[in-house]
């Protein structure tokens, strides 16, 4: 499998950083508070990318494997 992993931890790592930034929400300073709406979006798209590629490099894999199980009872 390609590199998985690498986009596992990106999802997980973009997770926490949504979940870090949006404390920031509640912050005193204006310009703070608008970083607090805008970077947990963010951070959720590229974490929706990775875990999106990843189970799309999971799916090809799972394929590939069938198809040469198949090839090779036959």
């Amino acid at each position: 499998m390609k590199n998985i992993n690498n986009y596992i931890l990106t999802a997980i790592v973009s997770l926490v950083l949504v979940v870090a930034t949006s404390f920031l929400m509640t912050a005193a300073d204006e310009p703070i508070r608008q970083a607090g709406y805008y970077l947990p979006v963010v951070f959720g798209a590229v974490g929706t990318w990775a875990a999106g590629k990843a189970g799309l490099l999971k799916l090809d894999y799972e394929e590939r494997t069938a198809r040469s199980n198949a090839h090779a009872a036959a």
